[in-house]
């Protein structure tokens, strides 16, 4: 259960000292070929989405802010007409590339346009071992089997593909199944216990989340293998790249700190170029500054939460303060401090991710 890009502590000082957005996320288009039932992504179509011409002009701006890694997603991206055309033009500007789909939509073509563009990884979503569940999660028979397809279509080019699960009460009884799955192909697995309200408000997603045993479980697993989530944190330090080093832009051109964030947009790529929009938005510097107070009073706060990854948006959308975790936060930390505990001792050192 490992993959993923971690900046090294240097570029990230810097990164979070400049406000460089290291890491954009692109979501090219909410259509999507399957409708997962915990999906955070508003039920509505584009109204007026970005065309490839308007997406090559973010990807300049983005190079000349210093932007390092750029996520193409959704929705699902490859139903975007001219998403090879982005995904060549994230590679033609010198940036490293990453794919998020649900792998069924990856033809023979397909897969040889993606392993072509030697993108950083292309990353395919997994609910289940088994194609009852897997299906049952993305309310589309046959979708195991054509994420299976697109998936040996693109390690048979040698691409290189992650596979990434979101933990929920339909698929926690497989969580050793489907890690099993990822390992007889060799491929790097993550799973997330994180489930989130939709984008536009909607709480029907958390209706899905994992129980309270298998978030443990998926914790001793994760400390088995030393990646148990963990923060060290210090006064005055800051939270995360909220404002900083991420950023988002939705298929209609609206900016955001980061994928979660969905408090205001920043501006619109129609409006103002992202390469004015960012320095100079007053909603980014605030975003920024949430960050680091919240920092402080996790600091403060003492005990599991000081050590646990927080995500302030997450906690704007669950109470409407983005520096008050929730109860499945607040549970979700204590976890992984039991977990912890019972593998070091009250005195132990904490793993690291």
């Amino acid at each position: 259960m490992s993959g993923g890009w971690t900046p090294s502590a240097q570029l990230k000082r810097m990164a979070l000292e400049r406000a460089q957005p290291l890491a954009a996320s692109l979501e090219l288009t909410y259509a999507c070929n399957w409708r997962c039932v915990f999906c955070y992504n508003p039920r509505r179509h584009d109204i007026r989405r970005l065309a490839g011409a308007e997406w090559l002009t973010v990807l300049d701006d983005l190079r000349s802010l210093g932007t390092l890694f750029v996520a193409l997603t959704g929705g699902e991206p490859l139903t975007h007409p001219e998403f090879l055309a982005i995904a060549r033009g994230v590679r033609e500007r010198g940036l490293a590339l990453r794919v998020l789909t649900n792998g069924a939509l990856v033809t023979e073509r397909m897969a040889g346009e993606l392993a072509a563009l030697r993108p950083l990884a292309v990353e395919l979503s997994l609910h289940g071992a088994h194609p009852a569940t897997h299906d049952r999660a993305t309310a589309t028979p046959g979708s195991f089997e054509a994420m299976l397809r697109g998936l040996d279509r693109l390690l048979a080019r040698g691409a290189t593909v992650v596979l990434k699960t979101p933990l929920t009460r339909l698929n926690e009884h497989e969580l050793e199944a489907m890690a099993t799955l990822a390992a007889d192909r060799g491929v790097p697995y993550r799973v997330d216990p994180t489930i989130t309200p939709r984008d536009d408000g909607d709480p029907a997603p958390l209706a899905y989340r994992a129980s309270a045993a298998a978030v443990e479980r998926l914790f001793e697993k994760l400390a088995s293998l030393g990646q148990l989530p963990h923060e060290t944190r210090g006064a005055g330090g800051i939270n995360c790249g909220l404002g900083r080093t991420t950023l988002a832009i939705d298929p209609e051109g609206d900016v955001f700190p980061c994928l979660q964030w969905r408090k205001a947009a920043l501006g619109n790529v129609r409006q103002t170029r992202l390469l004015e929009l960012w320095p100079t938005s007053p909603a980014r510097a605030k975003a920024a500054a949430v960050s680091q107070a919240a920092n402080d009073r996790l600091v403060a706060s003492g005990g599991a939460l000081a050590s646990f990854p927080f995500c302030p948006a997450l906690a704007l959308q669950r109470t409407g303060d983005p520096l008050v975790p929730d109860p499945s936060h607040v549970a979700q930390a204590e976890a992984a401090d039991r977990v912890r505990l019972s593998l070091t001792g009250p005195a132990g050192a904490s793993p690291r991710t």
